[in-house]
């Protein structure tokens, strides 16, 4: 109804707080309380994360809340592969993989890339080689699973996938520096590389994403200002973004973009992307755009916008009375295009302050 713009009586509450239920919430049960009481309220313990959002009067919004991933991406059985793996002194692991056309080593530690997969223009063809070799799937048990265990009361799960080649570049195989650099001094090799990245995509969502159930989908891009600047968002995302969404609505679904780091440099763009809605937007004191600055933005769009809360408010350094009044007044500005919930996740936060706004929405 939200995405529909159809009447609705009661704001959606869709916090994400994942990382903090199996970091926090698991270990209290498992260990001493007194160890986790800072993060998780006594009568929190001993339930899962359905039963949380079932006291804290919320939905669940991604089905990998639920450990369900809805969409896989394995290597095809013809692809040829060897993969060794490093345990380095300084508690990194090095990956080491082999292809028939050349070799690539990715350097991992504490979940992030010390050194990426594309460190050279040589290792473009590398990781094409990969990307066209990887098989795109929908998980159909799966999504069973989830309309069974939770969705009956939930409403619809969404998910996320594979980002645009822009930001698979940035994030994934080259970070942001080889990326620019290796645009500037090899543009030729890096367009058909992107070229490549782009055909394999199409396909996926032609025969998968636009035929998978789902009725509402989430571009997992995770853009930043400072990572995609205005000149480089114009020139590598907002075409992709267009010819993905039409192919998404003539599917008849409704989609997202997570937009989660700095955004000020964006704003003008935002309400001219072809997509329903936008989550994670974050402002202070965590992000760059107050509130008043959003909803003058958004004010005469019929976007959705999605989260809002910042995550930092749920942090006992900042007073509770400050989370209760901007959560008043994210309601006020912006329902009913709003799915309330916490940009861009609850992570090391006070899980009582969750109940805090389930009493404001309720």
């Amino acid at each position: 109804d939200c995405f529909n713009h159809k009447p609705y009586d009661r704001v959606i509450w869709q916090p994400r707080y994942n990382y903090w239920f199996k970091h926090y919430a698991i270990r209290a049960n498992e260990n001493n309380f007194s160890q986790y009481k800072q993060y998780v309220p006594q009568d929190f313990i001993g339930k899962d994360n359905v039963e949380i959002a079932e006291e804290i009067g919320a939905s669940i919004r991604y089905a990998n809340e639920l450990s369900i991933q809805l969409f896989n991406q394995t290597f095809t059985n013809r692809t040829e592969l060897k993969f060794r793996s490093v345990n380095n002194e300084d508690q990194s692991q090095t990956t080491y993989i082999e292809t028939p056309v050349g070799k690539v080593s990715r350097t991992v530690k504490n979940g992030y890339d010390v050194e990426h997969l594309i460190k050279s223009v040589d290792d473009l063809k590398v990781i094409q080689y990969m990307v066209e070799n990887t098989e795109f799937t929908f998980n159909e048990q799966g999504y069973q699973l989830a309309m069974d265990v939770a969705y009956p009361d939930f409403g619809l799960p969404t998910a996320y996938y594979f980002r645009s080649p822009y930001m698979r570049c940035v994030i994934e195989f080259m970070g942001f520096e080889k990326t620019i650099i290796l645009l500037r001094r090899h543009p030729r090799e890096m367009e058909a590389f992107m070229n490549a990245l782009e055909d394999w995509d199409r396909k996926q969502y032609e025969n998968v994403i636009c035929k998978c159930p789902l009725k509402w989908v989430n571009f997992g891009e995770n853009i930043d200002g400072n990572l995609s600047p205005p000149g480089y968002f114009k020139k590598y995302l907002l075409e992709y973004y267009h010819s993905r969404v039409k192919l998404l609505k003539n599917a008849g679904k409704f989609s997202f973009i997570h937009i989660d780091g700095s955004f000020k440099s964006l704003l003008p763009l935002l309400p001219d992307l072809p997509m329903e809605g936008i989550e994670a937007l974050t402002p202070p004191p965590q992000g760059d755009v107050d509130l008043d600055e959003i909803y003058k933005t958004f004010k005469d769009s019929d976007k959705i916008l999605i989260d809002l809360i910042p995550a930092t408010l749920f942090m006992k350094q900042f007073p509770e009375s400050r989370l209760e009044q901007e959560t008043r007044k994210i309601i006020d500005l912006f329902y009913p295009n709003l799915i309330l919930g916490i940009s861009d996740e609850l992570c090391m936060g006070d899980g009582s302050r969750l109940k805090t706004v389930a009493r404001i929405v309720d």
